[in-house]
């Protein structure tokens, strides 16, 4: 067993739910023998930057092989594992696409390599694609059953799920120092319900199905605010078709925001229509708040922590989110406590899937279910 584990991620960009994984990981890592490196093609914050150094890691950046330059991303990337320790594990947290690029640098410098599946969108995904996965995988992580099936297949043996996980505590106790909705959404709307869209603005995210379930409320004598936060390739076609509707009075762009995670006790409820997602870092962060969901019922299950915060619904009606909406405009009652219990049974807290991760790197754990 080694004093330390070495651990090398491979983090195309900041600010999703990768970016979220490692970030919590090597916060809860600090002090746990666990060194943390990062190989990315984009800049990061000084929060990750500093995460990564309390574990005596540091983050290299490397050019995007896609965007920038093939081969200057495998020479660098080479000069970078070639000085790494030969016990350290080459963390990929893509598919083939990218993947095979860093397997294959990492077998040539003797290192083991692990395929982390995030996405359960099956793009460009085939049985032949999987089979490559499994191929390049020393070890199968993944977030999620629907991820798994999807990167891996769904007969896929010896895989780790390891949650995607957040800081409890700072959910369960922000009812001590809440946010005004006038100060965040503006004065004319702090009486509002307001319902709240967390997610990229991308077609993954069903935003226009969105728009339909805002029809549907209009229709009703809710007195509503519908904020979407994020940015994405759709912000302008999305606002165009705001405007085009007549909904401006019932949506607020908020755009990407830093302090998320301060603002779940100013929303009233959070929907989560996506066509796929993984596991849902901002399902398990709502439910963590005490507040409930409503997501698309292609969402994995293990994204229910048992609280009874979050139901699933087709997304092929509208009228029937805006009916579910309506019945659930009461706040929800559970209790701290409750909700602390919950997420540590399925290891949702940052300690517990941390020591799972630990527990993987150790070898003591090779397969596990959330």
């Amino acid at each position: 067993m080694p004093d330390t584990y070495k651990v090398i991620h491979i983090m195309s960009e900041f600010g999703g739910g990768i970016s979220s994984f490692i970030l919590n990981k090597a916060e809860a890592l600090v002090n746990q023998n666990v060194k943390l490196d990062i190989i990315t093609f984009d800049t990061s914050s000084e929060r990750l930057e500093n995460a990564i150094n309390q574990t005596g890691g540091q983050i290299y950046r490397v050019p995007n092989p896609v965007k920038e330059s093939l081969p200057q991303a495998i020479k660098q990337t080479n000069a970078i594992f070639k000085q790494l320790p030969k016990d350290t594990l080459v963390h990929c947290n893509y598919g083939m696409d990218l993947g095979i690029i860093f397997y294959l640098i990492a077998k040539k410098n003797g290192l083991k390599f692990a395929v982390h599946a995030h996405s359960a969108e099956p793009d460009n995904i085939n049985d032949w694609r999987r089979k490559v996965n499994c191929w390049m995988a020393d070890y199968k992580l993944s977030c999620g059953l629907g991820a798994t099936a999807n990167v891996f297949g769904p007969k896929a043996k010896d895989v780790v799920h390891i949650p995607n996980s957040i800081n409890v505590n700072n959910f369960i106790n922000q009812s001590n120092t809440p946010r005004d909705k006038a100060e965040i959404y503006g004065e004319e709307n702090k009486d509002k319900f307001i319902i709240s869209q967390i997610a990229r603005l991308h077609e993954v995210k069903n935003h226009k199905f969105s728009l339909e379930i805002i029809e549907e409320l209009a229709k009703t004598d809710l007195d509503f605010l519908w904020v979407l936060f994020g940015k994405g390739k759709l912000e302008e076609q999305l606002k165009q078709a705001v405007k085009d509707k007549g909904l401006e009075q019932y949506v607020k762009f908020m755009g990407r925001r830093d302090d998320i995670s301060t603002l779940y006790p100013t929303m009233d409820l959070v929907v989560l229509p996506s066509h796929f997602e993984g596991l849902s870092t901002v399902a398990v962060e709502t439910q963590a708040s005490g507040k409930k969901i409503l997501l698309s019922d292609n969402q994995t299950r293990e994204t229910d922590l048992g609280l009874d915060l979050a139901e699933f619904l087709p997304i092929v009606d509208a009228k029937l989110w805006a009916d579910t909406i309506m019945a659930n405009l009461e706040p929800a009652n559970v209790s701290p406590a409750m909700i602390l219990e919950h997420f540590e049974a399925k290891k949702f807290t940052n300690e517990a899937s941390a020591q799972l991760y630990v527990d993987f790197l150790a070898g003591k754990v090779t397969s596990y279910k959330i």
